[in-house]
């Protein structure tokens, strides 16, 4: 697959609207992309999307592998909409209240309308007020509907996600929202279309869950219903910045993020690691001594526990608007997972 075609996957995935708990739309999209692939595709009761990829020699009780990404994406909630039209809110998911100021934003009531973060400006801020960052109960959403109007759109509990116009910057980077974690179902995507001419002995379930940024839910009820021999948990990790190069980040264009830790299985992990090195594919080692944030720490324990890994791609700028990556990596991570899934190792 060419870098523009891997481009526009990404792309859909991330113009989607789905803010946690709220993945309807990004679901029905990720169910006609399956059905390119299989008739065998489920929706649970939480929402989460599976497809169902069987064993290509018949095997009865075969062993059964789940790949997974997280579908939804951090965002608001309308709390208030005050007498003058101004929208109130609160977070859904990890959001800096910082980041917040002058960005555009999509309000999704009965139609999807427009709006802008506003806030006091400079010129007239008090002593106190300059030296302290806005908390979100200072800050609203700014639609230009005056408030008996917008009522007739929007209702206290509607969610709003981020606006921001899919970029491609020098190199092989991209920047847009929710690439945590959209851009690993576009990977999803692109490993089950590559396994339609390669025989494999497993049954395996590619996955997004929903509802992760809210407490790693749909994975821990899909690990449950499908309880896997083995998980390969998709997600994103900390890309370096210049103010954030010593942390444990990892640098962007460098290969995949291979996780090491007491969330992490070791045998299925050394399975990993021999086939990326026989197919000289390029990674970096994460150490995390406890919960790795991820659906992998749910899944890990689901039934009597599950082997799991987790494959990570570096994301700069996390949770915010300008989520940054190189399309270098999103292939190396494809890379990996074909690799280790038909590299003819007993798992």
């Amino acid at each position: 697959m060419n870098n523009c075609d891997l481009k526009n996957i990404i792309k859909s995935f991330s113009d989607l609207s789905g803010v946690s708990g709220y993945e309807q739309n990004s679901a029905r999209f990720a169910e006609e992309m399956f059905l390119k692939y299989t008739d065998n595709v489920k929706i649970n009761a939480l929402g989460s999307i599976t497809a169902l990829r069987k064993n290509d020699f018949n095997i009865q009780n075969p062993k059964k592998i789940m790949i997974e990404a997280h579908i939804d994406e951090i965002g608001l909630m309308v709390s208030d909409i005050d007498e003058n039209g101004f929208l109130k809110f609160v977070p859904i998911g990890g959001i800096d209240a910082r980041i917040l100021p002058a960005l555009e934003v999509v309000v999704h009531g009965k139609s999807d309308i427009y709006g802008i973060i506003g806030s006091k400006p400079p010129h007239i801020l008090d002593d106190d007020e300059k030296n302290t960052a806005f908390g979100m109960d200072k800050l609203y959403i700014d639609t230009g509907y005056d408030a008996d109007e917008l009522k007739t759109i929007v209702s206290i509990g509607d969610t709003v996600t981020f606006y921001n116009e899919f970029t491609e910057l020098n190199g092989d980077y991209v920047s847009t929202k929710a690439q945590d974690d959209r851009t690993s179902c576009a990977v999803l995507i692109v490993v089950l279309d590559m396994l339609k001419n390669t025989k494999i002995p497993y049954d395996i379930y590619f996955t997004m869950n929903v509802q992760e940024e809210v407490g790693l839910r749909g994975a821990k009820t899909t690990a449950y219903d499908i309880n896997p021999d083995y998980a390969i948990a998709i997600d994103v990790c900390h890309g370096s910045t210049p103010d954030a190069h010593s942390l444990g980040t990892v640098k962007c264009s460098s290969g995949v993020v291979v996780t090491k830790g007491p969330n992490i299985h070791k045998g299925f992990l050394k399975n990993l690691l021999n086939a990326l090195n026989n197919k000289n594919i390029s990674y970096n080692i994460e150490a995390v001594g406890g919960d790795t944030g991820t659906d992998a720490w749910a899944i890990q324990t689901a039934k009597e526990g599950i082997p799991t890994i987790l494959l990570s791609l570096p994301l700069k700028y996390m949770h915010t608007p300008v989520e940054t990556l190189s399309v270098a990596d999103v292939k190396t991570l494809i890379e990996a997972i074909f690799a280790l899934i038909t590299s003819g190792e007993e798992l």
